[in-house]
C-alpha cells in the first residue's frame, strides 16, 4: 500500500476556500452598507480577494487540471451556504462584524498554509498578497474597534 503525499496545491485548499468565502462576504457587505468609508473599505477588500483568487487559480491550473478547480470552487460553493445558514440563525450581526470576523479566520489560515508550503513561487505569491493587504487589515480591524 502506498501513502499517498499531499502537493503543495492541496495545501492551499483551505485558504482558497476562506478567500473566496471573504470575497463573497465582502461582495455582500459593498451592498448592503450605507457608509460610504465601510463601502470603499469593502470594494478594496473584494478586489485584494478578487486577484489574489486569480493568482491562486493561475498556480492551481499549473499543478492540476480544470476539473480540480471546478471541484474546489464547489466546495466553496458548500461554505459559503453553510455560513450562511449559521449567520442567519445568529441575531443582531452586523455586517462589518461579520467582515472583520471573516478577515480574521482569512489570516489564521493563511498563516496555517504558509506554514505548509516550501514552492518559492507559491510562497512568494502569498506573501505579496498578505503584504499588499495588510493596510486593508489594520483599517477593517479600527473599523470594528470604533465605527462597528
Amino acid at each position: 500500500m502506498m501513502l499517498w503525499k499531499p502537493s503543495e496545491v492541496d495545501y492551499l485548499e483551505n485558504y482558497y476556500i476562506a478567500n473566496y468565502t471573504a470575497a463573497i462576504y465582502y461582495k455582500h457587505a459593498i451592498l448592503t452598507t450605507k457608509k460610504p468609508y465601510l463601502k470603499r473599505l469593502f470594494k478594496s477588500l473584494y478586489n485584494h480577494k478578487k486577484t489574489l483568487k486569480q493568482d491562486l487559480d493561475k498556480h492551481i491550473l499549473e499543478a492540476r487540471d480544470q476539473e480540480y478547480l471546478n471541484q474546489l470552487i464547489a466546495k466553496c460553493k458548500e461554505e459559503v451556504l453553510r455560513m450562511q445558514r449559521k449567520l442567519n440563525d445568529a441575531p443582531n450581526l452586523k455586517t462589518g462584524r461579520i467582515c472583520t470576523e471573516m478577515e480574521n479566520h482569512f489570516v489564521k489560515q493563511l498563516k496555517h498554509t504558509l506554514r505548509l508550503l516550501t514552492n518559492g513561487k507559491l510562497r512568494n505569491t502569498l506573501l505579496f498578497h498578505k503584504q499588499s493587504s495588510k493596510s486593508l487589515r489594520n483599517q477593517i480591524t479600527t473599523v470594528s474597534k470604533y465605527l462597528i
